[in-house]
């Protein structure tokens, strides 16, 4: 293990500096760091309200706190990508050296403009239910589904707005005109190209069959994923295709419509095939579905967070320990982060592939699985080392160690690499603190 970290840390490291010297990436990284605290913050309300008991969220229901606690979550969750927007902008434009507030500000009203901003409902006329379009935004492309293209509205607004800001465009105030106005007024040609430009954009999509770009950017991942029906290698391909999209900050909610399909289609045939004693027509790819999902489980890697030299990685690790074994992995996402972080693009793209072809193996030979397929209607907070042993017993229970294994082998090295970056990262800042303390002192 320490040859292989020392060669990664020889070969990976030289590499991901060259990388985060770009001014894309260093913007990525920082303004996702910067959302951590909301990711964090609402982890613990996010457990309670989704705790893995049978019921509780119907008996939150029933005594009218449920409705609640989705307000709350949906306050960060479900409107994440607005922050992203805003945090990714203000970040970059530091980078480029022009207006941040500008910047993120004129980014997130181009995103807002660039979303549909009607939705159909049901509402009732003289006691007639009827269909009619209202002014609101989906909270789905304010979310996870948005969040992809609001890096890209972000990344380009505020490189387009720097752009102009050079081209002489700016108004010319009086130098006894208070700054804060100054820098409100100045780019109002500059701000208003960039509408036009985003106006533009929209009436185009708003002419293809999606109707949005929202839409549009979703159609184009789900349209090949569509027709794929529930099977081992289906499940390895939509599983593997997460684990890549969520390491470039697509969200898995840009999924949802393909795997929720074939995830449905497994639960209700095995459960109907279940109550009849007859064979799990699914067996199999729910089994490869878990394994996979069990060597993407992030406990271990907070657990060696913990451990790390790096003041950074082991807090965050202490922070994220608890989300992280009830499924809620956006902490460490977001707050490491790992999208788009060179150093961890190998566990985060491989593990669970690899995970997904072992499963395949060991259930079809040596390990063959005897599966409740009523587990799977378990809450999505439900740990995973509760919910596989309950499901399949003993052997079901051995595949998750293994997919545990796989896991640890495949992050441990990163991890470990990551921190001897933090660390001496750390150790850099506070020995030039230190020496700006002394001289300090020495001209005192």
């Amino acid at each position: 293990m320490d040859k292989l970290e020392a060669f990664l840390g020889n070969r990976l490291l030289p590499l991901t500096h060259k990388l985060q010297q770009n001014k894309v990436l260093a913007a990525l990284m920082e303004g996702f760091i910067r959302t951590s605290p909301l990711t964090l913050g609402i982890a613990v309300l996010t457990i309670i309200g989704n705790f893995p008991i049978p019921g509780w969220t119907d008996y939150l229901t029933s005594i009218g706190i449920y409705q609640h606690v989705e307000a709350i979550t949906n306050g960060v969750t479900g409107v994440f990508s607005i922050y992203v927007v805003y945090s990714l902008a203000f970040s970059y434009a530091k980078q480029l050296e022009t207006n941040e507030r500008n910047a993120a500000l004129i980014s997130l009203a181009s995103f807002i403009m660039l979303m549909p901003q009607q939705i159909m409902t049901t509402v009732t006329q003289n006691g007639e239910a009827t269909e009619q379009a209202i002014g609101a935004l989906r909270l789905d492309y304010l979310g996870g589904q948005g969040l992809f293209i609001g890096m890209l509205v972000a990344l380009l607004v505020t490189r387009f707005y720097a752009f102009l800001s050079k081209k002489n465009l700016m108004i010319k105030l009086p130098e006894s005109v208070p700054p804060m106005v100054t820098q409100s007024l100045a780019p109002v040609f500059v701000v208003t190209i960039i509408f036009i430009i985003v106006f533009c954009i929209r009436i185009g999509f708003g002419y293809t069959a999606s109707g949005s770009i929202f839409q549009f950017f979703i159609d184009v991942i789900n349209a090949p994923l569509n027709s794929l029906v529930a099977s081992p290698i289906s499940i390895i391909i939509i599983m593997e295709l997460l684990a890549v999209l969520w390491f470039f900050g697509i969200h898995n909610a840009v999924l949802q419509g393909p795997l929720g399909a074939i995830s449905m289609t497994m639960i209700v045939g095995n459960m109907a095939a279940f109550q009849s004693g007859e064979d799990l027509p699914y067996l199999l790819p729910s089994v490869i579905y878990m394994g996979m999902y069990a060597a993407g489980f992030m406990g271990f890697v907070t657990f060696f967070m913990i451990r790390s030299k790096s003041a950074k990685m082991k807090q965050l690790g202490k922070l994220s320990f608890v989300p992280s074994i009830f499924n809620i992995t956006e902490p460490l996402m977001f707050g490491m982060p790992i999208i788009l972080n060179p150093i961890f693009f190998i566990p985060q793209v491989f593990t669970q592939l690899i995970a997904g072809f072992v499963t395949w193996g060991l259930t079809s030979t040596i390990l063959p699985i005897s599966l409740n397929p009523a587990m799977s209607l378990l809450p999505w907070t439900t740990p995973t080392f509760v919910k596989m042993p309950f499901a399949g017993g003993l052997n079901y229970t051995i595949i998750m160690l293994i997919c545990f294994a796989i896991g640890i082998v495949m992050w441990y090295p990163f991890i470990k690499i990551a921190d001897k970056k933090e660390y001496e990262l750390e150790c850099a800042l506070a020995s030039a603190e230190s020496g700006n303390n002394v001289k300090e002192e020495i001209q005192a």
